[in-house]
């Protein structure tokens, strides 16, 4: 059995608080290439996450709010924003789905914004044509 306490959640914000990219992963999963990557994101205001989809290979994204609250932004080809949603407890919505070909990012609104990520494995590289520049 795998506990994750609170010491490794004070240890992962405080790292994302001085980290260059204003965040940090824990991951739960133990290995790369398991068939389930299950990972805890603490997010600070100001972090920058490419705009992106998992198309290959396709896979689904789950992301469920702990803590804090974000914008999760949905884009068309060109870049520009075709929805977006507020997690947070004031929105009531906690929880989403990304299929595989939505390009999307998140951004914290909140610092110490805590996810839990879930999505297939192994673990593959972005290729170029999955990242929108």
């Amino acid at each position: 059995m795998k506990v994750i306490n609170k010491q490794d959640l004070t240890q992962t914000v405080e790292i994302s608080r001085i980290d260059k990219r204003l965040r940090k992963n824990y991951n739960i999963h133990e290995s790369l290439d398991e068939t389930v990557h299950k990972l805890l994101n603490v997010l600070q205001p100001g972090t920058v996450l490419p705009i992106h989809r998992h198309l290959h290979p396709p896979k689904k994204e789950t992301i469920v709010l702990l803590q804090g609250s974000l914008i999760m932004e949905l884009y068309d080809e060109n870049k520009q924003v075709v929805a977006s949603y507020e997690l947070s407890e004031e929105s009531g919505n906690f929880i989403c789905e990304i299929y595989p070909e939505e390009w999307h990012t998140y951004f914290p609104l909140e610092k110490d914004t805590l996810v839990l990520g879930i999505k297939e494995g192994p673990y593959i590289p972005y290729k170029d044509i999955d990242v929108l520049k």
